[in-house]
């Protein structure tokens, strides 16, 4: 763990050492203009080549080519500052990062109203750190948050506690930004998703050795320019030819009025069945107001205490200028959040209006079997890799109707947003810098999990000038960070979820692990490591063993904790009587059958009081607050109120 008391680091005093402050404009508009040029000359060479894989390929080597000179000049600029409004480019960047940057407007795009849970979660999340986190944290001097925590929580139990939550939740972020990364290559090079993950994995490697585990943690804002173009422009465009309206947060709603109205066209005619759809404007169709609430509650908590960020001109700052950077990062943020109501909307209208057009099978838009050869959208079960295929699908159908119906189509909702541009029919330059600034979104946003992972294993600062053996600090951090890349895109080639629920409960397990330990060490004297050490133990603790239990385990776990199941009483007596039959159904075929009869309806009644994962917070945080209470007050007080400002 990191020593918080070496000479080389600050104490809780809120004296803040002078740092060099870069030319940060100078980067952002190079950034900027490299995205440009790469566009515009891309879009030259497609006149020229006519072979469109090609100039997509070369869209992937400009995101690439970006993250590399990130990478590269972060590393000639450790530990510097900058203004707090190039801070707060970063803090939205990295709040978003890729994974919510593509995969948010998906999730409304499918859930609907019930989707807008992440999106105030991510945007509370900025407002909470700016109110009750970044001044303390800024005033304690502190370099990162497992610094601060071993010098307000000293002992090697909190140490402990606290790398394990990190490495944890940022091992998940990672993941989600791997698949991020897999989905843009995948797409543009035509390769199958794995192999695209794996070529990210190693220029997240490279970009971080070249980068360091101590690089400017500003740099990565300034990619947030060019993520808000990359989505407006595609917007604007949309908005004003269908519409007559530049602004695509008004003018979305004309849409949203158009897919209300076609929702019923198609329960009208039969082309959607009332079970499978989910309204875009009715809420709670998904989720519970509980869940909706615990969502949020999680998000916002993750945010405010993300190791990944808390570096990003946040810790060793003054904290008048953390508090501005904080609320600049809000008002960045919310720029873009409030896009993705707006892309969804749009995307949906698209495709609806297909469905309600009776469009033939063979007639439908090219980018539905583009994607479908990524396993991304399945029609009649089946992958969509052509039109012939699609309609085998079909025919085999013991219901099939004359035309195609909502419930035959599905869409991954990840790819949404990368799919807009050709949703919409715009140009492919579009989709093209839309892809290349998400790839290098992902790419560089990943040192923050990576450098995070390193830093809470103590091995951040290979160039201390404190550390005898640099070299080899340096090496164990490129070491560490290997492994970590190796879990991280195992789990991201499972495809076990989507983007959006890794990427959420990452943030989640940061909450109900940190958050609590945090907030009392800003606020409360009397909290000890004992406490702290307790309530990250138990926030993890719950969170970890209610995602395995529901999802690896459910007749178990509802076995367990039946008095706590989902439906009830009546519920559980139906569980039983299939447990039952289960246990009397001979060996072979149909035994696996009623397992899986089993397994599926456990699944659905083994989330206490029906409380979705990612909706974990509203239990895993009561009950570390109430644990760190009560374990300091039953311990020895600190020996030292070790509280900042």
């Amino acid at each position: 763990m990191p020593d918080a008391h070496r000479k080389s680091d600050m104490p809780l005093d809120g004296q803040i050492a002078p740092r060099s402050r870069p030319r940060a404009g100078l980067v952002l508009a190079a950034v900027s203009a490299a995205f440009l040029v790469g566009g515009l000359a891309l879009a030259a060479g497609a006149r020229l080549v006519g072979t469109q894989s090609v100039i997509d390929g070369g869209y992937w080597a400009l995101g690439i080519a970006v993250a590399a000179a990130i990478a590269l000049w972060a590393g000639m600029r450790p530990r510097s500052t900058v203004s707090p409004v190039f801070g707060a480019l970063a803090i939205a960047t990295d709040t978003i990062s890729a994974a919510f940057f593509l995969a948010l407007a998906g999730g409304i795009f499918a859930l609907g109203h019930d989707g807008l849970a992440v999106a105030i979660g991510l945007g509370a999340g900025c407002l909470l750190m700016q109110l009750v986190v970044a001044p303390g944290l800024a005033a304690s001097g502190a370099r990162s948050l497992p610094q601060f925590l071993a010098a307000r929580y000293p002992g090697r139990a909190t140490g402990i506690m606290c790398a394990l939550v990190t490495v944890v939740s940022m091992l998940l972020l990672l993941a989600a930004e791997l698949m991020a990364a897999g989905l843009v290559g995948a797409r543009l090079l035509g390769v199958d998703f794995p192999a695209a993950a794996v070529v990210s994995a190693c220029a997240v490697l490279a970009c971080f050795i070249v980068r360091g585990a101590t690089s400017a943690p500003w740099a990565n804002g300034v990619l947030f320019p060019t993520m808000l173009l990359a989505v407006l422009v595609p917007l604007v465009v949309l908005s004003v030819q269908w519409y007559g309206i530049p602004i695509p947060q008004f003018a979305y709603g004309h849409a949203l009025g158009q897919v209300q109205g076609l929702e019923e066209t198609l329960l009208e005619q039969e082309l959607a069945d009332p079970v499978v759809m989910k309204p875009m404007l009715t809420a709670f169709v998904t989720l519970t107001p509980a869940n909706f609430l615990g969502i949020v509650l999680g998000l916002a908590a993750g945010v405010a205490v993300l190791p990944s960020m808390l570096p990003a001109q946040l810790t060793a700052v003054p904290a008048s200028e953390a508090r501005r950077a904080a609320l600049w990062g809000l008002i960045f943020a919310a720029a873009l959040l409030t896009l993705m109501p707006a892309i969804a909307a749009y995307a949906k209208l698209s495709l609806i209006q297909l469905l309600a057009d009776r469009t033939p099978i063979a007639d439908l838009p090219a980018w539905i079997f583009t994607y479908g050869k990524l396993g991304l959208v399945e029609i009649c079960g089946r992958a969509a890799t052509d039109a012939a295929a699609a309609a085998q699908a079909c025919a085999a159908l013991p219901d099939a109707g004359a035309a195609l119906r909502l419930q035959d189509i599905s869409i991954s909702p990840d790819i949404i947003v990368l799919a807009l541009p050709e949703i919409a029919g715009l140009a492919p330059v579009m989709l093209g810098l839309l892809a290349a600034v998400a790839l290098a979104v992902a790419i560089t946003t990943a040192s923050g999990p990576l450098s995070a992972i390193v830093g809470a294993l103590g091995v951040d600062e290979p160039a201390a000038i404190d550390n005898p053996r640099p070299q080899v600090s340096r090496l164990a951090s490129y070491g560490l960070a290997g492994a970590a890349l190796v879990v991280a895109t195992m789990a991201a080639l499972s495809r076990a979820v989507t983007i959006l629920d890794l990427a959420t409960y990452a943030l989640v397990i940061a909450a109900v692990g940190l958050f609590p330990a945090v907030l009392a060490a800003l606020w409360w004297k009397r909290a000890n490591a004992y406490g702290a050490a307790g309530a990250m133990l138990m926030g993890l603790g719950v969170a970890l063993l209610y995602f395995v239990g529901t999802h690896y385990f459910a007749v178990p776990f509802a076995e367990a904790s039946s008095v706590l199941a989902n439906g009830g009483t009546e519920a559980f007596e139906y569980f039983v009587e299939l447990k039952d039959a289960w246990r009397a159904a001979p060996a072979g075929p149909a035994k696996d059958a009623a397992w899986t009869a089993l397994d599926a309806y456990a699944r659905g009644i083994a989330p206490w009081w029906g409380i979705v994962e990612t909706a974990i917070a509203l239990l895993a945080l009561p009950a570390g607050l109430l644990t760190l209470v009560v374990v300091s007050l039953v311990t020895p007080a600190p020996r030292v109120a070790a509280t900042v400002p």
